[in-house]
């Protein structure tokens, strides 16, 4: 009588076994998959023992016919590496066809799926389980866990973030609600919505109300939203500088929600966080994040807002609009929501976009920071421009997630280093997450000036997957520099 329990622990320690197997082993080549196969009989000049051959690709790069195994059953490819034979004859549909009916062949090839299916759950389980932080805060994944967060926190910061989002989707108007269980026909199409919480450097707490674009139909055109290069935006700053204007910075509240969505068939049921409201059917009549066209459809509102005061755009930068004033030009450069406008009176044009065309400005004033990068005037009065704040959230950020300061350093990586070579131990789960965004984070720096790090953070980007405890220490030597 066979054990089957007993097979099960075989065959598991079986592809163990082969997972484990040391590949790069000195004297073997190892072949990385097999690219196809033919039947060979006996007589054959391929004939090497096995009624099939296989086209293998080696690690080497070469490929090779091979024989499933030797005339002696006791070399070849199954023996070698049944769980790559196993998987290919299912794939292939090959475990009942003459030659490949080897023993216990099918029996892998079922517990290799199984196997395979057991480990992508408990990778979905941990992700959908694991807490997630961002700027030394958890971040919750859902109204119930943002609930959960402010009762063990002691505050109401979620709960408050998630008011303000839903007040300013209420004052746009951004959807009709028609109730509970109003039928809005074949036509209206059922999408989710949800909350997405997110954490600013400076500690914010924030909430946005997302719509699962991913349900809706994919545009064929593009539905990029306006984005002004860095070079465009320098441009800008220095010919009004040279052309004694004055550059002014603002930024647009709650751009999706200025315009009207093409995709009015969309209906959301509303959840928790809409209070009374409920179970509401609620139809879409404004751009929400998430959709995909609603960051063409603000780029389409606000070009169409310029147009009318009397902009085109400009023929080096897309993204640049400019108007002729007899002796200047006015310019005005759009990074989506952030506007940097170039005036002898940027007021007006400020004034013109409140008070006319309804949008809600913040912080308009002489530009002191756009887009990471401060500007600021020296002792002689030259304009300026540095990632000084920037650089000093990414410093709290590295304060808060590691409990210490970075050390000083006066480069970024030492003489002669080789990260490659680092056999310090794996870093822990919670240092594992914090070293890639510890990595990523000054990559914006680079972009805005601090070029001198540029070829240290590019060589620790490789261990991002895997850091260990030397990696981990480099980094945080980046951010002392």
């Amino acid at each position: 009588m066979v054990n089957i329990n007993f097979e099960e622990v075989v065959a598991h320690n079986d592809l163990v076994d082969f997972i484990e197997k040391d590949t790069a082993w000195e004297g073997a080549w190892t072949f990385e998959k097999i690219l196809s196969h033919k039947k060979v009989k006996k007589g054959n000049k391929d004939y090497r023992g096995a009624g099939a051959n296989c086209l293998v690709l080696w690690s080497a790069g070469e490929q090779t016919w091979e024989p499933l195994h030797d005339r002696s059953g006791k070399s070849g490819l199954w023996i070698d590496d049944p769980v790559t034979v196993a998987i290919y004859a299912s794939d292939n549909g090959l475990l009942d066809e003459p030659g490949w009916k080897l023993p216990g062949l099918k029996k892998i090839a079922k517990t290799q799926k199984k196997l395979i299916r057991m480990a992508n759950d408990a990778k979905l389980h941990s992700f959908r389980s694991e807490p997630i932080c961002m700027c030394g805060f958890q971040v919750p994944r859902n109204h119930a866990e943002a609930l959960e967060l402010d009762q063990v926190n002691g505050n109401t910061m979620w709960i408050d973030a998630e008011t303000t989002e839903l007040d300013q989707i209420d004052e746009h108007k951004s959807f009709v609600d028609k109730g509970v269980g109003f039928n809005p026909g074949s036509d209206c199409k059922l999408i989710r919505a949800h909350m997405a919480y997110a954490v600013k450097h400076d500690g914010r707490h924030k909430a946005r109300l997302v719509a699962g674009g991913h349900l809706a139909e994919t545009p064929i055109n593009s539905a990029c939203s306006s984005v002004v290069s860095l070079r465009g935006a320098r441009l800008l700053a220095f010919t009004g500088e040279l052309n004694g204007l004055k550059v002014w910075s603002t930024d647009i509240g709650n751009v999706y929600l200025e315009t009207h969505t093409d995709q009015k068939v969309h209906y959301v049921i509303a959840g928790p966080e809409f209070g009374d409201r409920e179970g509401h059917v609620l139809i879409m009549s404004k751009a929400l994040c998430g959709l995909h066209s609603s960051g063409l459809r603000w780029s389409e509102r606000l070009a169409d807002v310029l147009r009318e005061m009397g902009f085109f755009t400009s023929h080096c930068e897309k993204y640049i609009w400019m108007r002729d004033k007899g002796d200047h030009y006015e310019c005005i450069a759009v990074h989506v929501d952030d506007l940097m406008i170039a005036s002898k009176d940027p007021d007006l044009i400020i004034k013109m976009l409140m008070e006319k065309h309804q949008f809600k400005l913040k912080g308009a004033c002489p530009t002191k920071f756009h887009l990471g990068c401060d500007f600021f005037r020296d002792e002689e009065g030259v304009l300026c421009h540095a990632p000084k704040k920037h650089i000093k959230k990414i410093l709290e950020n590295c304060r808060r997630i590691f409990g210490t300061w970075p050390k000083l350093a006066t480069s970024p990586l030492t003489a002669g280093d080789h990260p490659e070579l680092d056999t310090s131990e794996l870093l822990n789960k919670d240092d594992q997450k914090a070293c890639p965004s510890s990595i990523g984070a000054p990559q914006w720096v680079i972009q805005i000036g601090r070029f001198d790090i540029q070829t240290a953070v590019m060589t620790l980007s490789c261990y991002g997957a895997m850091p260990r405890q030397g990696h981990l220490d480099r980094v945080k030597r980046i951010h002392g520099c």
